[in-house]
């Protein structure tokens, strides 16, 4: 099978396209015919090394195709019908795997999909989706009263959980873009750039949600400026500058301050990331969360893909065609 392998973590050239053996599904698990590979952020870390997988490995966390094979104690499933795969249960084995043409899945974290469902579309929001709903739903229990600002509109997590915030519903939906308003998702209901963050917080009413994948000083005035009974529900850290943020100052304003590593919890919480699989890519195949369509790149081009996410020239969201 052809695939993009990390030989020694480095730059975007450290991908390298090359045949390799196809694995096989042990028990619990299933094997993909991968149709297409979502590309995001954490796998630039995990090309890079930020995160430790052992060399050689295939990056890609995400995934749709086609069921091939199926291991002992799996139930559920049929070879040959199409499904959806998230591959970042990292506290079981070293997964990852999904630029590759055949991916191995643990069926706690696969779910069926229709025949006719559009599989880039489907790809492009596993991750961002399943993130953005248990953000949003399970941590901070958003509801129709909720002002909710979500940083870093412009890329992929934070352009899917602007749609979802306004889908459940949330009052408002404000939007916080670097430098380009025009990248903002069209259901923000303001859009504010980072640098007027300061002097929108000093003039706007309080916040109740905050969800946030960028960090720095506009994480610390995003929580100042909480209401009682806010939620901050951190995401990641784009901007590289971890700030501190006071537990003094969460008890006086009473707000709450909660992280979410999806990969962190998906080997030791199946049920619940199996469940936003589940509703996500429901609400996708139904239209009702209107994820855009994704920009398609052949897996030959994934080291160019890799260099734009790092220069910040890329799409929204990328996935690659494994068979290109």
């Amino acid at each position: 099978m052809r695939s993009a392998v990390v030989h020694h973590p480095g730059p975007p050239s450290a991908l390298t396209i090359e045949d390799r053996e196809p694995p096989q599904p042990g028990d619990g698990e299933i094997a993909i015919d991968v149709a297409y590979a979502g590309v995001g952020f954490v796998d630039t870390l995990l090309r890079s090394g930020a995160f430790p997988l052992t060399p050689p490995f295939v990056p890609g966390i995400e995934v749709t195709g086609v069921v091939r094979a199926i291991g002992a104690g799996v139930a559920g499933f049929t070879v040959g019908r199409p499904v959806a795969a998230l591959l970042n249960d990292f506290g079981r084995v070293q997964r990852a795997g999904g630029y590759a043409q055949v991916a191995i899945a643990h069926n706690s974290l696969a779910v069926d999909l229709p025949d006719d469902v559009d599989l880039p579309r489907i790809t492009a929001a596993l991750v961002n989706g399943v993130t953005a709903w248990l953000a949003l739903r399970d941590i901070a229990r958003v509801d129709s009263a909720d002002t909710v600002v979500v940083t870093g509109v412009g890329g992929g997590l934070g352009g899917t959980a602007v749609r979802l915030a306004a889908l459940l519903p949330a009052r408002r939906v404000v939007g916080v873009v670097s430098h380009d308003p025009a990248r903002a998702p069209a259901e923000c209901t303001d859009v504010v750039l980072t640098g007027d963050i300061e002097a929108w917080s000093a003039g706007g009413e309080p916040v109740d949600v905050v969800i946030d994948s960028v960090g720095g000083r506009l994480r610390q005035l995003l929580f100042e400026h909480l209401a009682p009974f806010g939620r901050l529900v951190v995401l990641g850290n784009a901007s590289g500058e971890d700030v501190a943020l006071s537990s003094d100052a969460a008890w006086h304003a009473t707000s709450t301050v909660t992280g979410l590593s999806l990969g962190g919890i998906a080997h030791s919480h199946p049920g619940a990331v199996r469940a936003a699989l589940r509703a996500v890519v429901d609400l996708v195949a139904r239209g009702q969360l209107a994820e855009p369509m994704p920009d398609i790149q052949p897996l030959t081009r994934v080291s160019s893909v890799h260099e734009a996410i790092a220069d910040r020239s890329a799409p929204a969201k990328t996935v690659l065609d494994v068979a290109r």
